[in-house]
């Protein structure tokens, strides 16, 4: 998933299974502005807390609920979302979220190194230019 460096991202986790699933965020710190049982609906956002939702790195969805989480990324460079719960995790249940900046400085994300062993379509290309 592609996303711009300084905006803000809302994710939605819903949990249709009757376990308590993790979800944990690399990179970032967020903040937990709502959770309830149910299914998520846009009519949801009324309910969220905006005033002082809780700072996480990592959160729970309970059974047969969701749980929703903002975003402000300022962190450039690829991070993983993904499920706390290794048997999700290995079947596929994450994502991974790409910060791009506009700048291509340095100071906000570093090149790949020269030694990295390229894979796949990036096979043959150059690291840095």
């Amino acid at each position: 998933m592609g996303a711009d460096f300084r905006a803000f991202v809302e994710i939605v986790f819903e949990n249709k299974e009757n376990i308590v699933q993790s979800f944990h965020l690399d990179g970032y710190s967020f903040w937990v502005v709502g959770m309830d049982g149910g299914k998520w609906t846009p009519a949801s956002r009324n309910e969220y807390n905006l005033r002082d939702a809780v700072s996480r790195s990592t959160t729970q969805v309970y059974p047969k609920s969701w749980t929703a989480i903002y975003i402000a990324l300022d962190n450039v460079g690829m991070w993983n979302v993904r499920s706390e719960f290794w048997a999700r995790q290995y079947l596929g249940q994450q994502f991974y979220l790409r910060v791009y900046s506009p700048v291509e400085s340095t100071r906000d994300e570093y090149p790949i190194p020269r030694n990295a062993l390229l894979c796949g379509r990036a096979a043959g290309r150059t690291t840095r230019p």
